[in-house]
């Protein structure tokens, strides 16, 4: 009885609907969702001091700088959504919402950064700051788009422009891949398809812990891009 009225107070105003599928999150899958990428904070802190300190010592200003922003970029994202399932109060849910969907955009746009910068820019700078400058600029879009707009379609275009900044590496992949080696091609592939194969627990909010392992495709993503950043930008 206690925990349904935990679960009544804390998580009522928490629904979800998408594609005719409206219902709360129980109060274990928020904790589970919660948990999921309070385990993504304890990796960006790590994975920022490990790129910084290293390319502190094998790189240049470009790799410290870019290598900071993805860091960056990562820890915002985990700290946004770990908020956003942790805090239970009714009146703060919308806005942390929005700022848990917002941070997914700096997330991409942070991902794109270290290889754009360091070993894009040393093989074809004007490429290297165009991409750079479109997947910040869509990050920005999307911020005024997630703050202004509203309605049912919302989610689907949210969807649609993760998907195309974080696939937009195809126009310049033979590029990019020219001067990347072998395991930074590999994990940075790698990351692409935990991110893209986790869209469709994200979109099924009708199944129990989908968000719970959503969140988990996203980490793994994230740590995929981690070692391409490391192997390609770093060491």
């Amino acid at each position: 009885m206690l925990k349904k009225i935990v679960a009544e107070k804390y998580y009522s105003g928490n629904i979800h609907n998408y594609m005719g599928c409206t219902r709360n999150y129980t109060l274990s899958e928020e904790i589970w969702n919660a948990a999921t990428h309070c385990v993504g904070i304890a990796f960006s802190i790590a994975a920022l001091s490990v790129m910084v300190t290293l390319a502190a010592v094998n790189s240049d200003a470009w790799s410290i700088v870019s290598c900071s922003i993805f860091g960056a970029s990562m820890l915002m994202v985990y700290t946004a959504s770990s908020a956003y399932h942790a805090i239970p109060y009714e009146k703060l849910k919308p806005i942390l919402k929005k700022f848990d969907h917002i941070a997914i955009y700096y997330l991409i746009a942070g991902s794109y950064t270290p290889f754009m910068l360091v070993p894009m820019r040393s093989a074809t700078e004007t490429t290297a700051w165009v991409v750079f400058g479109i997947v910040w600029g869509l990050a920005i879009l999307g911020t005024i788009l997630k703050i202004f707009a509203g309605g049912s379609g919302t989610k689907f275009w949210s969807i649609s422009l993760y998907l195309a900044m974080g696939w937009l590496i195809i126009f310049v992949s033979g590029k990019l891949f020219s001067v990347l080696p072998t395991s930074g091609i590999v994990f940075l592939i790698l990351g692409g398809l935990f991110y893209t194969g986790g869209v469709v627990f994200y979109m099924k909010k009708q199944w129990k812990f989908s968000h719970a392992v959503w969140h988990i495709f996203v980490l793994l993503g994230t740590v995929m891009h981690f070692f391409a950043v490391l192997f390609s930008c770093v060491v």
